[in-house]
């Protein structure tokens, strides 16, 4: 597995969520597969427990496209796992990858340019080359389909990700605040459609006249001046709190404390926080992209944002009643690592 994602990276989210996960249920394994992290240096895999083989990089030699083949090659793996979008585009071991969302072919304008460029490359050749694709939700199965007419829906495994990530994780002592909120966990980014969260919570606010704040977890984006704009002038600002990246026990205090989870995105390719709010038993409200859309889970409600008074009304129900969350509907990261276990088995066998 290519666990490159995991070097450098402070804060911890997405993708390096995703390997990291993996690698830890990779300890627990009982399905027969040795997983060697690959990278080019030692990186944050070393601290989950799992230690990196390095394949240095050489001046002037492309790293996957070359140095890692011939690795592949000469240590004769059964199957290469690129997690993050690509594989290398030459290589004679069979190869899974993961393609998260296709928001860069679907909403390039929310993407940054860059990685829309990059992802515009690199995704049709992964697809092309793999030997099977995995993907977090139907919906980019969907997507990935229309993206390629060609490609074998047989070669497309569907595969949640795990609600569970932070189970053992205790909650920070304090709580962050005294009135009641609600809560967004997510990047500050267009995809997220945050300023339909702010016109929400202000008709919220002045026509029920609730207690309640806004809660917003999560890093700084990009292509974000209009939400931050929007944020300057907002009416109720002062009881709008923008976090920035929290660590996961203040994510776990978080997720406790909070009335109601609200996930409005435009599109998601899973959405996790919706899955680890319903895990900790906050009830949800998203809107209908990614996961939520496969699973029924009592707890979760999924609304389109086409009207703001769909979402004001639902809040308003659900902070009059007591709404329970059914955690064991939920899909758990032990079922993510042996479905992903399962299918490095068939690729290994041969079976596309």
């Amino acid at each position: 597995m290519d666990v490159r994602v995991l070097s450098g990276q402070r804060e911890r989210v997405g993708i390096a969520q995703y390997i990291a996960r993996l690698l830890a249920e990779y300890q627990h394994d009982s399905q027969n597969v040795v997983l060697h992290p690959l990278s080019y240096e030692k990186n944050d895999s070393e601290s989950d427990g799992v230690a990196v083989r390095v394949i240095p990089r050489i001046k002037g030699i492309p790293w996957q496209s070359l140095l890692l083949p011939w690795h592949l090659r000469r240590h004769h793996y059964d199957v290469f796992h690129g997690p993050a979008f690509s594989i290398p585009p030459f290589s004679s071991v069979p190869s899974v990858v993961t393609i998260h969302d296709a928001a860069f072919y679907r909403m390039p304008e929310v993407v940054r340019s860059d990685t829309v460029r990059y992802l515009m490359q690199v995704v049709p050749r992964s697809m092309r080359n793999a030997t099977k694709i995995i993907v977090p939700s139907w919906e980019v199965r969907e997507d990935l389909l229309k993206m390629a007419s060609d490609l074998s829906p047989d070669r497309i495994a569907v595969i949640a990700l795990g609600s569970d990530r932070l189970r053992d994780i205790p909650p920070s002592p304090a709580s962050f605040l005294e009135a009641p909120y609600f809560l967004h966990v997510g990047t500050i980014e267009p995809r997220k459609n945050l300023e339909f969260l702010l016109e929400v919570f202000n008709e919220i606010v002045t026509k029920g006249h609730l207690p309640h704040h806004l809660v917003l977890a999560g890093s700084n984006g990009w292509n974000n001046e209009s939400f931050w704009r929007t944020y300057e002038n907002f009416p109720l600002k002062d009881r709008v709190h923008i976090l920035g990246y929290v660590s996961d026990s203040e994510t776990v205090r978080l997720y406790h404390d909070a009335a109601i989870y609200l996930s409005p995105s435009h599109y998601e390719g899973f959405g996790l926080g919706s899955f680890e709010a319903l895990w900790h038993g906050c009830p949800v409200i998203a809107s209908p992209t990614g996961g939520v859309r496969d699973h029924t889970v009592e707890g979760l409600y999924v609304l389109p944002t086409d009207h703001v008074e769909l979402w004001t009304q639902k809040i308003m129900e659900m902070v009059k009643e007591r709404v329970d969350v059914d955690q064991k509907a939920l899909p758990t990261w032990h079922q993510t690592y042996a479905q992903h276990a399962a299918l490095y088995h068939e690729v290994s066998h041969g079976k596309r």
